[in-house]
C-alpha cells in the first residue's frame, strides 16, 4: 500500500465542502466530498449528492486505507453502540 493510502481515497481522506440545491426548497446546502447526505438548514430535508462508485466498494484495503468509522459510514452501516 502507498504511505497513506491510495490515491483513489483522496476525496475521502481529505473531504472539502461541495453545495448543492436543496430539492425540497432550493436553499444551497453544503454537503461534504466524505458525505453522502447532508440537512438542509431551512427546510430540514434530506439532500443528496450524486458520489458515484469509490474505492471503499471494490477495494479490499479500504478499511485500512479511510479507517473502520468511515468505511462503515460510506457503506451505510450501522455505528456501534
Amino acid at each position: 500500500m502507498l504511505g497513506r493510502g491510495c490515491p483513489g481515497a483522496r476525496m475521502i481522506r481529505e473531504a472539502r465542502p461541495e453545495y448543492v440545491d436543496c430539492p425540497h426548497c432550493g436553499t444551497e446546502v453544503e454537503i461534504w466530498t466524505d458525505e453522502a447526505v447532508a440537512r438542509c438548514p431551512d427546510c430540514d430535508g434530506l439532500v443528496t449528492r450524486d458520489a458515484g462508485p469509490s474505492c471503499v466498494d471494490w477495494c479490499p484495503h479500504a478499511v485500512e486505507c479511510v479507517g473502520l468509522e468511515t468505511y462503515r459510514r460510506l457503506k451505510g452501516e450501522p455505528k456501534d453502540g
